[in-house]
């Protein structure tokens, strides 16, 4: 197997995986916000910050409000879904002959549902089904390489791609937890020692 190959499908199962990740950390945010008592505040930010693109979304807003959240995740960066998708799927195109068609196929389609359904999720209405599909989906895809790919480099790789994304997005989401932590437990151990 040529190293660019090999590079591909690395790039588009770790893409894929990122994919599934993002709209997870949005669906179960968006989840956790009907369940809390009234008046518990959330911060959006977080998610910005596990994502790791705070500088970038720094640039283009000055709150970290709701709707802005989600449209940064969802279409607004570089590492928005859709951005993500469309990356899926450009290295997908590149490792036709590898992979199983239906499964290019589908993660074609998931482009374009996204690019046709974004817009349309970021104020909570459809948000929950919009996420779930995505969810689904890459599900499906990631279960049509499990099952039709031989047991091959190919599919190392693919399993490579989606470990280290999926270890990358733990630890990411670990970090953000822990340092929100630490930072209250600072405030009120500070606190305390004032009284």
């Amino acid at each position: 197997m040529l190293s660019r190959v090999a590079e591909r499908i690395y790039w588009q199962a770790r893409y894929l995986e990122r994919a599934e990740n993002t709209a997870r950390l949005l669906s179960v945010f968006s989840t956790l916000l009907l369940d809390l008592p009234p008046g518990t505040k959330l911060s959006w930010r977080s998610l910005v910050e596990i994502t790791g693109t705070d500088r970038a979304f720094d640039e283009k807003y000055k709150q970290a409000n709701e709707r802005n959240v989600m449209r940064f995740l969802l279409l607004d960066s570089a590492s928005s879904l859709l951005n993500t998708l469309e990356n899926t799927r450009e290295n997908a195109r590149t490792t036709r002959e590898i992979m199983p068609l239906e499964a290019f196929e589908q993660i074609n389609d998931l482009f374009h549902y996204v690019k046709d359904n974004a817009g349309g999720s970021i104020s909570g209405g459809s948000r929950h089904k919009f996420l779930e599909e995505i969810i689904s989906n890459c599900h499906e895809i990631s279960g049509l390489m499990a099952g039709s790919m031989s047991r091959g480099a190919a599919y190392s790789f693919v399993r490579l791609g989606r470990s280290l994304e999926r270890a990358d997005m733990a630890t990411r989401i670990i970090d953000v937890g822990s340092g929100n932590l630490l930072h209250k437990h600072w405030y009120r151990s500070k606190a305390s020692r004032i009284q």
